[in-house]
């Protein structure tokens, strides 16, 4: 009994308090969510095209064409300053005007050739303030369409850090106000496009064709996710109610009973331990609750410590979870009347993993099977692996399958006695989660949400002020690692990320309280199914809330492009629909007080 609260309330309390509710879809308030766009460059009467990605200066303000095709298409001319071949800005001619539709091609950063021509640079500092703008103001007064600047690609010329584009690159300095387009490319792309092409004055002109496609509001992430939940959520009830009514006809009162009991005493049994856990179950949810608001305070104001710590707890977590869940399958597929090669265990080692390693067929005499240490043992590896390269930005698809693992490990677990209980804490999750993402960013500083600040590690006072800084160059914040992670994969500017620069591609997370915590309820449920004989029909419903809920969470994202309490959408889509049919059969009373058993039900 000890045990099996200690674990319900351990796993709640790791859960819960960072990830009960959270679901964030990187959406972006300006025009585009990223300065990437496309160019298309040409040569005249020839059918040879390369596409590049560039940076779009001014991406959170104006719209470019989705296409690179069609009537109206701006088509510009690759034109110089002055010399041909020259990006100086000192090269330039006195006298030289563009034609239309030009686009003109100048160093972004100052040489040493140049600062003879420019009489205002005093110092590095002015000129990284001045120099972009002067040559924007140059570009303007000899009427070019376009300008595009060329970056040296890690080239250190600010002294803080190296020039690299990326997904959120521009120029605070320049002058918002300006219509004319502006773009950045790495100068050895120039380089490329002028070998290839040519410089479109010794030889036919090149065009240019910028363009960017519009992007999708709902992405394919999207789906990954809701398929995540929703299997975790159906496999893991599922297993819930299956695993509690193997211990009814077993007649023991926990899975690892050494002996059968009657039917009749383990009725008595059952009666007398809802009784005793009547008051453990309200103190579960106070002492939960508190102890979730002070997690997420120390996780606010001590983010790094918190983060390490939850790694390391997910680490251990996980690979018993992993264990548990591989064997399950492993045992579903070869019984162990087939698979009867078992190894001892040294007294440790069958007292550390007794419970995890032991099988529970009676051929292996106790002994745990070859077969179950060699999965726990695959399952440890794959945890320290995912550990270790963490930071790589595919350790997501290692993240994502340990989670799924131990979600279906806690809810085939943790258990409720009646619907009463799981209303009260589905009720403070809900007021929880609303108020830390909504509440909180009145409370804040910097008006930002706590819950979203400690989870991701986002600061909404930093998007859109500051000079940009490559994540390769920055201090990325690492995230929590209670949480599924899918990248946008129908980005239409996927292909544009360097991994090298950006470290990650921009995910769709979904915290894991949001799978947990409908995940009591849906447990519940199918626990009731199996006790009832109501052929899944709880158990079906509640999944099938879930499922709308998640669908209802992803509207609100695309609605209101910020990030959302998931909770508020996925417990009334839960627990409603269980309320109104229990109602509908007239079994709400059963239900809320937990007398679900076959024999009760027959009674009323």
């Amino acid at each position: 009994m000890f045990c099996e609260y200690f674990f319900r309330f351990f796993c709640f309390i790791i859960i819960a308090p960072l990830f009960g509710g959270f679901s964030v879809l990187v959406f972006a308030k300006d025009n585009y969510d990223s300065s990437y766009v496309f160019l298309i460059v040409t040569k005249q009467n020839s059918v040879k095209s390369q596409r590049y990605c560039v940076n779009f200066q001014q991406w959170r303000t104006t719209y470019i064409d989705s296409s690179p095709q069609g009537i109206g298409k701006k088509h510009l001319k690759l034109g110089w300053l002055g010399k041909v071949n020259s990006t100086k800005i000192c090269q330039r001619s006195p006298f030289f005007t563009c034609d239309d539709n030009t686009v003109v091609p100048l160093d972004y950063r100052l040489s040493e050739e140049d600062k003879s021509c420019l009489p205002f640079i005093h110092n590095r500092t002015n000129t990284m303030k001045t120099l972009v703008q002067y040559k924007v103001n140059q570009l303007m007064n000899v009427g070019a369409t376009a300008g595009i600047f060329l970056v040296e690609k890690g080239s250190n010329y600010s002294g803080r850090w190296p020039d690299y584009l990326f997904s959120e690159f521009y120029d605070p300095d320049v002058d918002q106000s300006i219509t004319m387009p502006i773009f950045f490319m790495y100068k050895h792309a120039f380089n490329e496009i002028l070998k290839e092409f040519g410089d479109g004055v010794s030889s036919k002109p090149v065009y240019f064709t910028f363009y960017r496609p519009k992007s999708l509001s709902w992405d394919l992430s999207m789906l990954i996710i809701w398929l995540l939940a929703v299997f975790c959520v159906g496999i893991g009830g599922y297993w819930a109610g299956h695993r509690k009514n193997c211990e009814e006809k077993l007649g023991l009162e926990s899975r690892f009973a050494s002996s059968l009991i009657s039917a009749e005493a383990q009725k008595k049994l059952e009666h007398d331990d809802d009784k005793a856990t009547a008051p453990a179950n309200c103190l579960f949810v106070v002492i939960a609750m508190i102890i979730v608001v002070g997690i997420l305070m120390l996780g606010f104001y001590f983010r790094h410590v918190m983060v390490y710590i939850f790694n390391v707890i997910l680490s251990i977590v996980g690979t018993f979870s992993m264990h548990r869940c591989l064997s399950s399958a492993y045992n579903y597929f070869c019984r162990c009347n087939q698979c009867k090669v078992c190894i001892s265990a040294s007294d440790i080692s069958q007292a550390i993993f007794k419970r995890d390693l032991l099988s529970n067929y009676e051929c292996c005499c106790g002994r745990p099977r070859e077969s179950s240490v060699l999965l726990f043992i695959f399952s440890a590896g794959f945890c320290i692996l995912w550990f270790f390269s963490r930071r790589n930005p595919y350790a997501f698809i290692l993240l994502d399958f340990i989670n799924v693992t131990l979600c279906l490990h806690v809810l085939k677990w943790i258990r409720f006695p009646n619907l009463k209980w799981l209303t009260v804490l589905l009720l403070c999750m809900f007021v929880y989660d609303m108020f830390m993402v909504f509440g909180t960013p009145y409370l804040t500083k910097s008006g930002c949400s706590v819950m979203i600040e400690v989870a991701a590690g986002t600061d909404c006072m930093k998007s859109n002020t500051g000079y940009p800084v490559a994540p390769v160059s920055g201090d990325i914040p690492e995230k929590f690692p209670m949480l599924f992670q899918v990248p946008r994969l129908s980005d239409p500017m996927l292909s544009c990320i360097d991994l090298e620069i950006e470290k990650e591609y921009r995910p769709v997370i979904l915290g894991l309280g949001d799978v947990i915590v409908p995940g009591y309820l849906i447990s519940f449920c199918f626990t009731v199914d199996f006790s009832a004989k109501t052929r899944h029909l709880y158990g079906v419903v509640s999944v099938v809330g879930y499922s709308f809920g998640l669908i209802a969470t992803f509207f609100a994202l695309t609605a209101m492009e910020s990030a959302q309490p998931a909770l508020i959408y996925l417990i009334p889509f839960t627990l409603l629909p269980i309320i109104a049919l229990s109602l509908i059969r007239k079994e709400f009373k059963l239900l809320w007080n937990g007398c679900f058993t076959k024999s009760e039900v027959s009674d009323y």
